[in-house]
């Protein structure tokens, strides 16, 4: 009977064991970095543009990758600061300070808006792999707008001139 014991307890341990280990590459998987989910191309609403998402130090940040040429929009030209209104808007960092703070939602972030030369409050949430809602907002969130941007399969890049 001690036998039996010591053999069953064994096989009990194992299978905790081998359990635990199974389900520590689940746990891997979800603890996956935030910021790598969130990173990649992604289309403005209404496809005018192109912004790269990616990590900067513990934050998000994104710039410019493409936007279509408009008129003056290849260059920063609404930018309150006129020594800045020359400088080109491809590949200018527009929005950073995302932090994440919860499932698919990073918070605390800033965009700069090179249409009206504004800078707000931001917020987004990854709705799923080819959804973002980025909302943007002045002093409290109910005081702004949100966009829904698609995942970028392929696209135009400014520094090939579109």
């Amino acid at each position: 009977m001690n036998r039996f014991r010591t053999v069953f307890f064994a096989t009990v341990a194992a299978i905790i064991f081998l359990a635990g280990e199974a389900g520590g590459t689940g746990l891997e998987k979800q603890a996956e970095d935030p910021r790598a989910v969130v990173s990649g191309f992604w289309y403005t609403e209404g496809r005018d543009g192109v912004v790269e998402i990616y990590p900067c130090g513990d934050e998000i940040c994104g710039r410019l990758q493409w936007i279509e040429d408009e008129g003056n929009h290849s260059h920063d030209t609404r930018n309150p600061d006129p020594d800045l209104r020359q400088r080109p808007l491809c590949h200018l960092q527009f929005m950073g300070g995302f932090t994440p703070d919860g499932k698919d939602h990073f918070a605390d972030g800033w965009i700069y808006s090179p249409r009206n030369g504004g800078t707000y409050s931001a917020e987004m949430t990854l709705v799923d792999h080819e959804t973002l809602d980025l909302h943007g907002y002045l002093f409290v969130p109910m005081l702004g707008e949100s966009q829904v941007w698609k995942r970028a399969k392929k696209m135009n890049s400014c520094a090939n001139g579109r």
